[in-house]
């Protein structure tokens, strides 16, 4: 553990305390689905969980329903055949109480006995908590806009070609200008992982990027990835096993990056997280594109 200086955040508050701990991210079977463009990567989910999981080891009161300024700047890569990532975590205790958590991997080159820090996730935990909401939507009332169908079997075959385990976009139920709306779940992993409850299963939350990747595929014609979010507030923690409702709403687009707002409910309309100020970009420098009939017609 070692003891970094101060630090001023974007809100103007100063670090009262930063230090750096190690991680070890455990790789479980089922984020082998995960992949971008042939290469293993962590979902940005679950580097929020790894964050979180290491903050609690560290400061024991810390809580997690609401989290800010969350930024994605670079993949990190799972090799082949490895049981477990070392990375490092820094941690900011600002002076308003918020906690600050940063997810670093070191790499030292070959050739120059070089170490080089990559900073793969930012995000901070506030220690204050919004009261329960009620979802604006009606689950059962569509968007407004024309209707565009995708087939359940060719969102994961063609749009967003991760492996079964995270495949859980289940339907389609509205798709128009205006937004997507689609049934998600939460799957059930045999995997013991030590994470705070009020964080509820990733799954949901990516799945609902998907879905948001899905609409920038039609309107914009890009395959964006998600870069990083403004605020995520969980109201009720989702379970593994469950199925949920997920309206995503794109809010703009400007310089390359679409944003979009996100609600996730039951089927009875009771609100469990939201994520506003969604940032999602094409991460291939325009490698990949969408396929011609998924695209909408000018």
């Amino acid at each position: 553990m070692e003891d970094l200086s101060k630090i001023t955040d974007q809100a103007g508050n100063q670090a009262i305390e930063k230090i750096r701990i190690p991680v070890k991210i455990e790789i479980h079977p089922y984020l082998m689905d995960h992949h971008f463009e042939g290469d293993r990567v962590l979902p940005a989910v679950e580097a929020i969980q790894v964050l979180a999981a290491s903050v609690k080891k560290f400061r024991v009161d810390a809580h997690f329903s609401q989290m800010t300024r969350a930024r994605f700047e670079k993949f990190l890569y799972i090799q082949p055949g490895i049981k477990q990532v070392k990375a490092y975590n820094d941690i900011e205790i600002l002076g308003n109480g918020d906690v600050s958590a940063t997810l670093l991997t070191k790499t030292r080159s070959k050739k120059t006995a070089i170490t080089r820090i990559k900073e793969h996730a930012r995000i901070c935990f506030s220690q204050k908590s919004d009261t329960d909401q009620e979802s604006p939507f009606n689950p059962s009332q569509p968007l407004e806009g024309r209707r565009f169908s995708v087939p359940a079997h060719r969102i994961y075959r063609d749009l967003v070609p991760f492996g079964p385990a995270y495949q859980n976009v289940k339907e389609i139920l509205h798709f128009s200008e205006n937004g997507i709306i689609v049934k998600i779940c939460a799957p059930e992993h045999n995997c013991k992982q030590i994470l705070p409850k009020s964080l509820g299963s990733p799954f949901p939350l990516d799945a609902a990027f998907h879905a948001a990747c899905i609409w920038g595929q039609r309107f914009e014609k890009v395959v964006a990835f998600p870069v990083g979010f403004e605020k995520r507030q969980i109201f009720n923690p989702t379970k593994p096993g469950e199925t949920y409702i997920s309206h995503i709403i794109p809010m703009q687009t400007k310089a390359g990056v679409l944003i979009f707002d996100i609600w996730i409910s039951d089927s009875h309309g009771r609100l469990f997280e939201t994520a506003f100020g969604v940032q999602m970009k094409d991460a291939s420098g325009g490698r990949l594109k969408p396929p011609r009939w998924i695209i909408a017609n000018s």
